[in-house]
């Protein structure tokens, strides 16, 4: 069958922009975990891991929009405050931005950011 028998298709509608609220939930398989050497104390919580989801097409849109930059990004993903991430020490950071590239699409590593 070449296709010229068949009927072309209709032409698809616009479909309109509708601000719905929705929430992806993450098994912890599919997120990662980074026990810290150097524990923090958060509002008086001991932070001694820190868990890092992947991205969703939104936290990638704000990025390569502009909005977020590469600190913030990795901060959504750990759903922590970046100054959070900042009081990290040394070696936990840098174990950290490991498991973010790891996490991130190549071209979000690729591109120069200021930061991150």
């Amino acid at each position: 069958m070449t296709g010229a028998d068949e009927a072309a298709p209709a032409p698809a509608s616009a479909v309109p922009e509708v601000d719905v609220e929705a929430k992806v939930e993450f098994d912890d398989a599919v997120c990662r975990f980074l026990p810290l050497r150097h524990p923090i104390t958060v509002d008086g919580e001991r932070v001694s891991r820190i868990r890092m989801r992947p991205p969703l097409l939104e936290d990638v849109d704000d990025w390569s929009n502009a909005e977020i930059s590469n600190r913030e990004l990795m901060a959504r993903l750990c759903e922590r405050p970046s100054g959070v991430l900042k009081k990290l020490v040394w070696s936990d950071a840098e174990a950290l931005m490991e498991i973010f590239h790891q996490m991130v699409p190549e071209f979000v590593l690729a591109a120069p950011k200021d930061d991150a």
